[in-house]
């Protein structure tokens, strides 16, 4: 069965404040898919939900995801967003919606590295090719989980996914999934970077960060 997805794409606002558009996408949109902007788990992009029919969540799972957004609205506006967005979601599962959740991010290891570094130097930060290698392997990762999702899904030939990752992160991604070539890939993450090549920019990368260099070697087109 050939797979067409109809996608949606949301923008959460990236300040310590709610923004209930994601929440209501979903109420609008109600996707069979939900790409977030999360962390995988062991390597992989389900969320424990996806396991059950939309009657049989685990309610013990549920109770500890709303418990750490209520903990985490406390001092981050945006978490009372992220639980009206689940609440949303639990909605439709209660009308019998089997909504699929994926975290299609890298892991938090490699999200996190460099994060107080970014976050003092952005935008100026987009200068810097180190940078990029970081945006390009958790883009890299995305655009895996994603295919992979694609790939195995088997209920409609039309889903409806939501993307709830930043423009800019989705931009990127729907350029990975078309499978360009490894020249294309170079040109449009590292082309405007002549102190870099294919041949040595993974030594580089070994003497600036052990955290990047480590995914690099992993997940990189240009690893070999």
């Amino acid at each position: 069965m050939a797979i067409i997805p109809k996608y949606h794409q949301f923008d959460c606002v990236e300040k310590n404040e709610p923004d209930d558009r994601q929440a209501d996408a979903i109420l609008k949109y109600r996707p069979d898919i939900i790409i977030l902007e999360g962390p995988e788990r062991e390597g992989k992009p389900d969320l424990i939900f996806n396991a059950y029919g939309p009657h049989e969540k685990p309610k013990k799972e549920i109770a500890d995801v709303m418990d750490g957004l209520r903990i985490a609205s406390k001092q981050f506006g945006y978490a009372v967003s992220d639980m009206k967005a689940f609440e949303n979601v639990q909605r439709l599962w209660n009308e019998g919606h089997n909504v699929l959740e994926y975290g299609v991010d890298g892991p938090k290891e490699l999200r996190s590295e460099f994060y107080e570094v970014w976050n003092h130097c952005y935008p100026c930060a987009k200068k810097n090719w180190l940078w990029w290698v970081h945006i390009y392997l958790r883009e890299r990762i995305m655009a895996n989980h994603m295919a992979n999702i694609l790939k195995n899904y088997q209920d409609k030939p039309n889903p409806v996914i939501l993307i709830l990752l930043q423009s800019f992160h989705w931009k990127h991604v729907k350029f990975l999934l078309k499978n360009p070539s490894k020249v294309q890939v170079w040109g449009y993450y590292f082309g405007k970077f002549p102190e870099v090549t294919p041949e040595t920019i993974a030594e580089m990368i070994k003497r600036n960060n052990k955290v990047f260099y480590k995914y690099w070697m992993k997940y990189s087109d240009f690893k070999e």
